[in-house]
This record gives structure tokens, C-alpha cells and sequence, in this order.
């Protein structure tokens, strides 16, 4: 997959900051965002298997697994909330190869 330039992002809202690993080589993704816009999160190691995840596409999913497991709770969070959410009943998610490939290590 190609990316138009893609750059480190500032702080801002990425759901999944500190959260996300490789799952080929461990190293926490880095939020970025590419010359169009789009977020994504990627490994720091250059020559790492991981491709670039899709930030949108990844928080959905990980987000709908939280929802699953605690609830309504978790279903009606409002936004601003989610983030604190996460980091209290997650300690991590990895993503292997491809992006449907998360395993969760939930607290």
C-alpha cells in the first residue's frame, strides 16, 4: 500500500496512542497522518513487515471489541471519554500482519 507523505502527528485525537504494538516486532505505532489527511499509526522500525495501519478503520474495530465486552457502559461513552476508557481496560493491542489480525490484552 502506498502512502502519500506521511508524517509524525502532534498530539491530538488518536484513540489508540500508547495502546497499539507491531505484532511482528513489538515496538509501540506511532500516530501519523499522510499529505491527504488521513490517519493512520505505524511501526518505527524500517524494515518491519507491519504496513501502515489505517487509524479510523483500527479504532472502529478495537472500539466495537470494548463495547462488546463491557456494555452499554461502553456503547453510550461520548467521545471525549473514550480515550480514558480504553487505557483502563486495555493494556495493549497488537496488529500482525494484516490489519483484521488484533489480539488484545485486556487489564
Amino acid at each position: 500500500m502506498d502512502f502519500p507523505i506521511v508524517q509524525r502527528a502532534t498530539p491530538g485525537r488518536y484513540l489508540l496512542r500508547g495502546l497499539l504494538r507491531c505484532g511482528p516486532c513489538g515496538e509501540l505505532l506511532i500516530p501519523s497522518f499522510s499529505s491527504n489527511g488521513r490517519r493512520y499509526y505505524g511501526c518505527p522500525r524500517r524494515r518491519c513487515p507491519r504496513p501502515w495501519v489505517p487509524a479510523e478503520q483500527t479504532e472502529q474495530v478495537v472500539w466495537e471489541q470494548v463495547a462488546a465486552r463491557h456494555g452499554t457502559a461502553a456503547r453510550d461513552a461520548p467521545v471525549e471519554q473514550r480515550l480514558a476508557m480504553l487505557n483502563a481496560v486495555l493494556a495493549e493491542v497488537r496488529v500482525g500482519l494484516r490489519v483484521a489480525d488484533l489480539e488484545y490484552r485486556w487489564r
